[in-house]
């Protein structure tokens, strides 16, 4: 029998590897599926920017002056009908704003839908423009967001969470300005039953439910220009910047708004069902408009969220 025929007697002992050679795969422990973060981790992670951003002084600075709007209109009309003479012409089917106003020293919950009317145009979506705008870039002109992405986090879930953590600030922006109004209304002025928009009446507590409504819905209403003020964060590696061109885009649009000869794209931009809201407040709610903010909204949010999570993904991160 030949050498090479001879049963090797050291069967079932592990072969040593010569002195330089790999080492054989098949050898190798198993290291198993690749481990995912857990749905309890991504909550931390939520949780951490939360944290993060609520505690920051820029934001807590902003939310301060979404707080003061409501006094501040509360304190004017206050004054302005000290003397017992009435604020503007009431009309029932007019605009939001005006409408609103009349009304608050007849009952100071309308001084919730006032103050909303009075802050969505601009102090709210400007103030979600700048948390959106830092959201990605911040993290680049700090040098953190390399950090971030050495968690098991991934690009995608970290987007998602940013997003979310802005979407969260959509909620807490508007409830103070609302709970601001509230407390202000009811300090002021008198409160009961109130007259909607249609003209009849209803309880003071169906009128809580429907101020709560409205501020959802205001809240909803900023999803777009979240989504938009997302996608520019990715785009550059300046917060400032970013910030900068998202209150640029806001104002440019809300001009565009306003031209005669543009009505025929008007209906495209995120902010023309923005004052919608008011039609919470007729009997029974007019729906259509709202509607078709929702709709407008979420596909803002579906564009530009792609369009980010497409730029974040691919981009280079250096910082």
């Amino acid at each position: 029998m030949s050498r090479a025929e001879a049963p090797n007697d050291r069967a079932g002992e592990p072969t040593v590897a010569a002195p330089g050679a790999l080492p054989d795969p098949r050898a190798l422990p198993d290291p198993g599926p690749a481990r995912s973060p857990s749905p309890l981790w991504s909550l931390g992670l939520f949780r951490s920017e939360l944290l993060t951003t609520f505690r920051r002084w820029r934001t807590l600075a902003l939310l301060a002056v979404l707080a003061a709007v409501p006094i501040l209109v509360g304190i004017a009309v206050k004054i302005e009908t000290s003397d017992g003479s009435s604020l503007g012409s009431g009309g029932g089917g007019g605009g939001a704003g005006p409408a609103f106003i009349s009304q608050i020293s007849n009952n100071g919950l309308f001084l919730v839908f006032t103050a909303l009317a009075a802050t969505l145009p601009f102090f709210l979506p400007m103030a979600i423009g700048v948390v959106a705008g830092d959201a990605i870039a911040g993290e680049s002109s700090a040098g953190t967001l390399r950090y971030l992405l050495v968690a098991p986090a991934g690009r995608s879930r970290l987007l998602l969470t940013k997003y979310a953590t802005v979407i969260a600030f959509c909620l807490a922006a508007t409830l103070v300005v609302a709970v601001s109004a509230l407390a202000v209304g009811a300090l002021l002025f008198p409160v009961g039953d109130l007259i909607t928009i249609s003209g009849t009446r209803i309880t003071y507590v169906e009128g809580l439910g429907r101020a709560l409504l409205i501020a959802l819905v205001v809240a909803a209403s900023l999803v777009g220009i979240a989504a938009l003020g997302l996608f520019v964060s990715t785009m550059t590696g300046s917060g400032i910047a970013a910030m900068a061109t998202t209150v640029g885009l806001l104002i440019t649009v809300q001009i565009l708004d306003q031209i005669p000869q543009l009505d025929a794209l008007q209906p495209y931009f995120f902010s023309h069902y923005w004052l919608s809201f008011a039609d919470v407040m007729r009997e029974p709610v007019y729906w259509d408009d709202l509607v078709k903010n929702l709709g407008l909204q979420a596909l803002y949010a579906a564009v530009f969220g792609s369009a980010a999570w497409a730029r974040f993904t691919t981009k280079d991160i250096t910082a």
